[in-house]
């Protein structure tokens, strides 16, 4: 059932677009929210547990529940900024580190070397490209999504027979 409901988000989310960006806003300001909220209640276990300071745990907690709420106020301007620059910017930074630790992979086998070089490479070129068009990065948010749920629902559906 749930690889099926997969497959029929994913059509969705391709044959709507627009509202599925504004959904993954949406959804990623209340997660922020959440975040924050849980981050916060947890300052006194910390503390009971030896962390002498949690001023940085409270600003952080703070500060993730404020930038949700202007996520879910805003999701058209400040929301999908925020998702389009966090993505852009995750996706150099993933692609650096994979470039660096390439150097470790090599001894696994020169195939898979290459593979992640490559990959990489492509993921940096994409993430540089996010940075500087705004419309193709969301776009590309929303195709992920599409992605995942595609292939999520198909490995259901395997798993059930």
């Amino acid at each position: 059932m749930l690889g099926i409901l997969s497959l029929v988000l994913a059509f969705v989310v391709l044959k709507f677009p627009g509202g599925s960006l504004a959904a993954i806003v949406i959804v990623i300001g209340i997660f922020m929210i959440i975040d924050g909220i849980l981050h916060f209640s947890q300052r006194g276990h910390l503390r009971s547990i030896g962390m002498k300071s949690t001023g940085m745990l409270t600003f952080l907690a703070i500060l993730d529940i404020i930038v949700g709420l202007a996520i879910i106020i805003w999701p058209a301007s400040f929301g999908a900024i925020y998702v389009w620059i966090s993505v852009a910017i995750g996706m150099v930074m993933d692609s650096l580190f994979e470039l660096w630790a390439a150097k470790y992979i090599k001894q696994v086998g020169k195939g898979y070397y290459w593979f992640v070089v490559i990959m990489a490479i492509i993921g940096l070129i994409l993430g540089i490209v996010m940075m500087f068009s705004p419309a193709f990065g969301l776009s590309f948010v929303v195709a992920l999504l599409a992605a995942y749920l595609l292939v999520f629902g198909v490995m259901e559906i395997v798993k059930a027979f």
